[in-house]
Protein backbone atom coordinates (compact mmCIF):
# COMPACT_ATOMS: atom_id res chain seq x y z
CA UNK A 1 0.00 0.00 0.00
CA UNK A 2 1.23 3.27 -1.21
CA UNK A 3 1.21 6.77 0.31
CA UNK A 4 -0.96 7.57 -1.67
CA UNK A 5 -3.87 4.98 -0.10
CA UNK A 6 -2.16 5.86 3.40
CA UNK A 7 -2.76 9.30 3.10
CA UNK A 8 -6.34 8.89 1.90
CA UNK A 9 -7.20 6.75 5.01
CA UNK A 10 -5.47 9.32 7.53
CA UNK A 11 -6.81 12.58 6.57
CA UNK A 12 -10.35 12.38 6.98
CA UNK A 13 -9.36 10.48 10.64
CA UNK A 14 -7.11 13.64 11.45
CA UNK A 15 -9.92 16.07 10.51
CA UNK A 16 -12.52 14.11 12.19
CA UNK A 17 -11.02 13.81 15.64
CA UNK A 18 -9.00 16.68 16.28
CA UNK A 19 -10.47 19.16 18.02
CA UNK A 20 -10.47 22.34 16.32
CA UNK A 21 -8.68 25.22 19.11
CA UNK A 22 -9.16 28.68 17.06
CA UNK A 23 -12.34 31.43 18.36
CA UNK A 24 -13.53 32.40 14.78
CA UNK A 25 -17.42 31.66 13.72
CA UNK A 26 -15.86 29.39 10.70
CA UNK A 27 -14.12 26.91 12.93
CA UNK A 28 -16.54 26.76 15.64
CA UNK A 29 -19.27 25.78 12.51
CA UNK A 30 -16.77 23.62 11.33
CA UNK A 31 -16.69 21.48 14.46
CA UNK A 32 -20.51 21.92 15.00
CA UNK A 33 -20.67 20.43 11.69
CA UNK A 34 -17.97 17.85 12.18
CA UNK A 35 -19.68 16.78 15.78
CA UNK A 36 -22.29 14.26 14.01
CA UNK A 37 -18.98 12.75 12.16
CA UNK A 38 -16.95 12.20 15.31
CA UNK A 39 -20.51 10.01 16.74
CA UNK A 40 -20.44 8.03 13.73
CA UNK A 41 -16.74 7.50 13.94
CA UNK A 42 -16.56 6.72 17.64
CA UNK A 43 -19.25 4.33 16.84
CA UNK A 44 -18.17 2.44 13.98
CA UNK A 45 -14.44 2.49 15.94
CA UNK A 46 -16.02 1.63 19.24
CA UNK A 47 -15.63 4.33 22.25
CA UNK A 48 -13.88 7.37 22.53
CA UNK A 49 -10.52 6.65 20.46
CA UNK A 50 -8.77 9.72 19.21
CA UNK A 51 -8.32 11.44 22.54
CA UNK A 52 -6.45 8.77 24.71
CA UNK A 53 -4.07 6.91 22.13
CA UNK A 54 -0.33 8.39 22.31
CA UNK A 55 0.33 7.70 18.77
CA UNK A 56 -2.33 10.12 17.52
CA UNK A 57 -0.34 12.96 17.43
CA UNK A 58 2.09 11.46 15.83
CA UNK A 59 -0.60 10.43 12.75
CA UNK A 60 -1.55 14.07 12.63
CA UNK A 61 2.17 15.34 12.30
CA UNK A 62 2.28 12.50 9.77
CA UNK A 63 -0.25 14.09 7.76
CA UNK A 64 0.66 17.02 7.77
CA UNK A 65 3.86 16.28 6.16
CA UNK A 66 2.10 14.35 3.28
CA UNK A 67 0.37 17.23 2.44
CA UNK A 68 0.85 18.30 -1.09
CA UNK A 69 -1.68 20.99 -1.39
CA UNK A 70 0.10 24.12 -2.16
CA UNK A 71 -2.38 27.49 -2.06
CA UNK A 72 -2.58 28.61 -5.69
CA UNK A 73 -1.50 31.87 -7.23
CA UNK A 74 -3.81 34.87 -6.71
CA UNK A 75 -5.51 35.35 -10.37
CA UNK A 76 -5.19 38.52 -12.47
CA UNK A 77 -6.86 39.54 -15.21
CA UNK A 78 -3.51 39.97 -17.63
CA UNK A 79 -0.39 37.83 -17.75
CA UNK A 80 2.42 39.92 -15.96
CA UNK A 81 5.49 40.46 -18.42
CA UNK A 82 8.62 39.53 -17.21
CA UNK A 83 10.40 42.82 -18.26
CA UNK A 84 7.70 44.68 -18.39
CA UNK A 85 8.75 47.61 -15.99
CA UNK A 86 12.00 48.36 -18.14
CA UNK A 87 10.74 48.45 -21.49
CA UNK A 88 10.08 52.10 -22.49
CA UNK A 89 6.59 53.50 -23.27
CA UNK A 90 5.64 54.35 -27.00
CA UNK A 91 5.88 52.39 -30.39
CA UNK A 92 8.48 50.29 -30.88
CA UNK A 93 9.90 52.09 -33.94
CA UNK A 94 9.23 55.93 -35.10
CA UNK A 95 8.50 55.87 -38.96
CA UNK A 96 8.66 59.31 -40.73
CA UNK A 97 5.30 59.93 -42.28
CA UNK A 98 3.96 62.22 -44.29
CA UNK A 99 0.55 62.52 -45.20
CA UNK A 100 -0.48 61.68 -48.71
CA UNK A 101 2.81 59.47 -49.36
CA UNK A 102 2.74 56.03 -48.96
CA UNK A 103 5.57 54.98 -46.25
CA UNK A 104 8.98 53.89 -47.79
CA UNK A 105 10.10 50.58 -46.63
CA UNK A 106 13.81 51.59 -45.34
CA UNK A 107 15.29 48.22 -43.96
CA UNK A 108 18.40 49.14 -41.77
CA UNK A 109 21.53 49.21 -43.82
CA UNK A 110 24.34 48.49 -41.62
CA UNK A 111 21.89 45.81 -39.55
CA UNK A 112 23.42 41.65 -40.44
CA UNK A 113 21.26 38.99 -39.13
CA UNK A 114 23.29 36.91 -36.57
CA UNK A 115 26.05 39.03 -36.73
CA UNK A 116 27.37 37.85 -32.95
CA UNK A 117 26.47 34.35 -33.70
CA UNK A 118 28.90 34.27 -37.39
CA UNK A 119 31.12 36.25 -35.44
CA UNK A 120 31.19 33.52 -32.37
CA UNK A 121 31.16 30.64 -35.93
CA UNK A 122 34.30 32.15 -37.29
CA UNK A 123 36.09 32.45 -33.98
CA UNK A 124 35.83 29.16 -33.02
CA UNK A 125 36.42 27.98 -36.28
CA UNK A 126 39.96 29.76 -36.40
CA UNK A 127 40.79 28.86 -32.98
CA UNK A 128 40.30 25.37 -34.36
CA UNK A 129 43.01 25.74 -36.91
CA UNK A 130 45.06 27.24 -34.79
CA UNK A 131 45.02 24.09 -32.71
CA UNK A 132 45.32 21.68 -35.66
CA UNK A 133 48.29 23.91 -36.69
CA UNK A 134 49.67 23.20 -33.68
CA UNK A 135 49.16 20.05 -33.31
CA UNK A 136 50.46 19.55 -36.75
CA UNK A 137 53.75 21.32 -35.44
CA UNK A 138 54.20 19.08 -32.63
CA UNK A 139 53.81 16.08 -34.26
CA UNK A 140 56.10 16.87 -36.96
CA UNK A 141 58.93 17.76 -33.90
CA UNK A 142 58.38 14.67 -32.67
CA UNK A 143 58.84 12.45 -35.82
CA UNK A 144 61.83 14.51 -36.77
CA UNK A 145 63.13 13.51 -33.12
CA UNK A 146 62.25 10.02 -33.52
CA UNK A 147 63.46 9.91 -36.92
CA UNK A 148 67.06 11.21 -35.30
CA UNK A 149 67.18 9.27 -32.79
CA UNK A 150 66.76 5.96 -34.77
CA UNK A 151 69.58 7.25 -37.28
CA UNK A 152 71.68 7.68 -34.69
CA UNK A 153 70.95 4.15 -32.70
CA UNK A 154 71.78 2.83 -36.59
CA UNK A 155 75.21 4.59 -36.63
CA UNK A 156 76.15 2.93 -33.39
CA UNK A 157 74.92 0.05 -33.92
CA UNK A 158 77.47 -0.12 -37.46
CA UNK A 159 80.35 1.45 -35.26
CA UNK A 160 79.96 -1.58 -32.78
CA UNK A 161 79.67 -3.51 -35.65
CA UNK A 162 83.19 -2.17 -37.15
CA UNK A 163 85.10 -2.30 -33.65
CA UNK A 164 84.05 -5.82 -32.93
CA UNK A 165 84.99 -6.71 -36.49
CA UNK A 166 88.33 -4.97 -35.48
CA UNK A 167 88.89 -6.08 -32.42
CA UNK A 168 88.14 -9.77 -33.50
CA UNK A 169 90.93 -9.18 -36.18
CA UNK A 170 93.32 -8.46 -33.24
CA UNK A 171 92.37 -11.46 -31.24
CA UNK A 172 92.75 -13.46 -34.09
CA UNK A 173 95.96 -12.01 -35.04
CA UNK A 174 97.13 -12.36 -31.10
CA UNK A 175 96.29 -16.01 -31.45
CA UNK A 176 98.62 -16.57 -34.45
CA UNK A 177 101.93 -15.21 -32.70
CA UNK A 178 100.95 -17.07 -29.57
CA UNK A 179 100.56 -20.39 -31.50
CA UNK A 180 103.88 -19.19 -33.55
CA UNK A 181 105.84 -18.59 -30.45
CA UNK A 182 104.79 -21.95 -28.70
CA UNK A 183 105.73 -23.85 -32.18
Amino acid sequence: MGFGALRSIIRPLSRALVPRTSTSTTTSFAAAASAPVKSELRSVIGGSFGFQTPWFAVLRDFSSLTNTRFPKRRPSDKPRRKRASLRPPGPYKLVPYVPGEPIAAKPNEGSVKRRNEKKRIKQRRAFILAEKKKRQAQVQEANRKKNIKRIERKMAAVAREREWAQRLAELQRLEEEKKKSVA
